[in-house]
């Protein structure tokens, strides 16, 4: 497995074109992956809600929780 620098030093190899393409295809592959993320996190707080294990709160009891 290529290490961070040997894929920087590979990726100057690149032509303009393929190194913007580069940057695209990686782009969006982050982009996929916190949104995938956000899903699991969603889920996960959905689930919790629904057996009781989080509460709804509001910025009040929230300011005073962090405060004390």
């Amino acid at each position: 497995m290529a290490n961070f620098t040997d894929i920087v030093d590979e990726s100057s190899k690149l032509t303009l074109d393929e190194q913007e393409s580069f940057v695209d295809i990686l782009k969006k592959r982050i982009i996929e992956q916190k949104r995938q993320i956000i899903i699991e996190e969603a889920i996960q707080s959905r689930e919790e809600f629904d057996s009781g294990r989080q509460k709804t709160s509001n910025i009040e009891d929230i300011m005073k929780e962090i405060q004390s």
